[in-house]
């Protein structure tokens, strides 16, 4: 008779090395006479960006220089990092921001000037003309006329073989998705400005390309301050298509003599917040009907959506999610991101009358199915009665443990960023580290979450750090009243709004018995006056316009109110986070070891806002594992030490100098 393990101490066919340097992550995707093109990030080089081709034969190979890491940090979160050019890849090199050109990935060509400082021109969203001769792209622009406030961002234009970028548009705040049509005769952009975020409202604009590449005749032929317009695709004939949330939902439009017509209206989403450049949802075909990225009842479907008659027929794959849609198409072959619940994201290619095929997995489950714990989709009610939420649960799951009869699991609750990102159904080492394990993980899609309409989206206005804890406090208690959960051993964990969320569960309920924040924020205050360009006015529709809400930014910082925090909590923080700058871990600490709370706190003095190499990413699940074996007294199977936790004196770990 097999002895029953405790839920935490279970031995686990996946180890912190297999999460930190088995995945990879993927970027951009292009496809250029049948060959697919994808930005590959390797935690095991620091995180360095890599563009890869593989051709229809099967044949892959790096087309970047190994000294390269192909990164763009306009908008500090980038995209759009590279384009193909006459099958030359054109991309934007992290260390200067230039712009470089290569043929072979032996070496490179710099066609943009050497700025004044590294990467204080940063370009981003780079597409060429029909016939190869001119570039049109978004730079942000970090000194000269303007820039002593804020950067500058407008759109620019350069031969492809290099030059001077002239600037073609500028005036608004932001510029996105530069796409020439067919003939090369016209241009469609969007912009925005001040305080609205792209999802909140957006324009899109065409105008007649002259033969100096310059613009004349613009107009705005869709969008409003309170209508969100995702990055245009034209069609082979020139017809312009776009996504517009403007019936509540993210639909298809056909945008002729500046007026829209629904290709398709549905109550599911055909878009996807712009945080980075390079989104595409919707693509067209030769023979003009589009592939799409249909978001519905938490998973997504990749189909041909014909603009004839508006049917969307469903693509036949293994996938249930495209996450960051990012669709690209030379007209025939089709190429994204997708994974699902066993499949991990995955490049994969499809062709009409084909069946779609993989070219590159971020990872190797390297285990059976048996480990695997796939999702429940749950919808639960909120505290207040007002609405549904939504969350993916991964119970524990391992064929070699027996779990004690009396003992229910701990569960980690799991939040994403943005607020506006969604969670998707795709297989994570992360979680089934965990789950293998035997602790239970709910990932939750609370209110302000994306794909479940622009209601449900803009619920979290003026409510941030209110509705989303409080969906992820009831998500936690359903699962504990349910039987799925211990209510004594409830932890929440998440990165940047998502460490916010934690931040506040701590603070101001009494729900959770452990919290990790991943470079969280701390100080809503402190956001609004240090953030970068691109959020630097995002708190106006999440919280309120300063000074008028201050009192409602006081009452909602958690470092305001670390008092409050009883539970012991784990911080760790990126060193060079611009996003979110250490001084919040620094002001959050200070007061926990004031109110003298059991806490850690460790920075990874090399990375920015999302922990990219391999060793930081190890160090932070090891530790972060450890803490939960702290919090609710287990041992691992594997030997991952107890986290040591500090109470009523500072200490700072610095992870890589210990």
């Amino acid at each position: 008779m097999t002895e029953p393990t405790p839920y935490g101490e279970w031995p686990s066919p996946v180890s912190a090395d297999d999460v930190a340097t088995g995945s990879i992550d993927f970027g951009h995707v292009a496809v250029d006479d049948g060959n697919v093109y994808w930005l590959e990030r390797r935690p095991a080089e620091d995180g360095r960006g890599v563009v890869v081709r593989k051709r229809p034969d099967g044949t892959t190979a790096e087309v970047t220089p190994g000294g390269h890491d192909v990164r763009t940090t306009v908008h500090e979160y980038g995209g759009g990092d590279f384009a193909v050019v006459d099958d030359d890849v054109v991309y934007s090199r992290f260390a200067d921001g230039r712009l470089y050109r290569t043929d072979d990935g032996e070496g490179a060509t710099p066609l943009t000037p050497e700025p004044p400082e590294p990467r204080a021109d940063r370009y981003a969203d780079i597409r060429a003309t029909p016939d190869g001769e001119r570039l049109y792209c978004v730079r942000e622009r970090h000194h000269g006329p303007g820039a002593d406030e804020e950067a500058v961002n407008e759109l620019v234009t350069l031969p492809a073989d290099g030059g001077e970028p002239v600037v073609v548009a500028s005036g608004h705040d932001f510029y996105s998705s530069p796409r020439p049509a067919p003939d090369g005769d016209r241009l469609a952009w969007t912009t925005w400005d001040h305080p609205r975020m792209p999802w909140d409202g957006t324009e899109l604009h065409v105008a007649a390309i002259g033969e100096d590449g310059t613009l004349t005749d613009e107009r705005t032929v869709l969008g409003s301050p309170e209508e969100s317009v995702l990055p245009p695709a034209w069609g082979p004939d020139g017809t312009l298509f776009a996504v517009s949330d403007r019936s509540g939902w993210w639909n298809v439009y056909r945008v002729e003599d500046g007026t829209p017509t629904s290709v398709r209206e549905e109550a599911a989403e055909y878009g996807t917040p712009q945080w980075q450049f390079g989104v595409a949802t919707v693509v067209a075909l030769d023979d003009g009907r589009l592939v799409a990225v249909r978001n519905s009842e938490g998973a997504d479907d990749l189909g041909v959506l014909d603009p004839s008659d508006g049917s969307f027929a469903p693509v036949e794959s293994a996938y249930e999610a495209v996450p960051h849609p990012r669709l690209a198409t030379d007209g025939e072959t089709v190429a994204c991101v997708a994974g699902g619940p066993t499949e991990p994201p995955s490049v994969v290619r499809w062709s009409p009358g084909e069946e779609v095929s993989v070219c590159r997995r971020a990872f190797d489950l390297g285990m059976d199915d048996a480990y695997v714990s796939e999702p429940e989709h749950l919808t639960f009610p909120t505290d207040d009665g007002a609405a549904e939420a939504y969350a993916l649960y991964y119970p524990p799951t391992n064929p070699d443990a027996e779990a004690p009869a009396d003992e229910r699991p701990p569960l980690v609750t799991m939040v994403h960023g943005g607020p506006t990102s969604q969670t998707r159904p795709v297989a994570d080492l992360e979680v089934q580290y965990f789950t293998t394990r035997g602790l239970g993980v709910v990932d939750v899609n609370y209110r302000g979450s994306t794909g479940y309409g622009r209601a449900y989206r803009d619920a979290l206005d003026g409510e941030w750090g209110v509705v989303d804890t409080r969906d992820c406090v009831a998500a936690a208690r359903f699962l504990a009243e349910r039987g799925d959960a211990d209510p004594d051993r409830l932890a929440i964990q998440g990165g940047s709004a998502g460490g916010y969320a934690t931040l506040c569960a701590l603070a101001f309920h009494d729900a959770f018995d452990a919290g990790v924040s991943y470079y969280g924020v701390a100080d809503l205050r402190a956001l609004a006056a240090h953030t970068h360009k691109f959020e630097s006015r995002y708190l106006n529709g999440l919280v309120g316009p300063l000074p008028e809400a201050e009192e409602t930014y006081e009452a909602r910082s958690p470092a305001v109110h670390a008092d409050r925090i009883g539970a012991p909590l784990l911080v760790l923080q990126g060193g060079e986070d611009r996003v979110v700058p250490p001084e919040q871990a620094e002001q959050l600490v200070e007061s926990l070891v004031e109110s003298g709370t059991e806490y850690a706190y460790l920075e990874f003095p090399d990375e920015r806002h999302g922990f990219r190499t391999a060793s930081a990413r190890k160090a932070a699940l090891t530790a972060e594992f450890g803490f939960y074996a702290s919090a609710f007294g287990f041992e691992s199977a594997d030997g991952t030490a107890r986290l040591g936790l500090e109470s009523g004196t500072y200490r700072k770990r610095i992870v890589g100098e210990e």
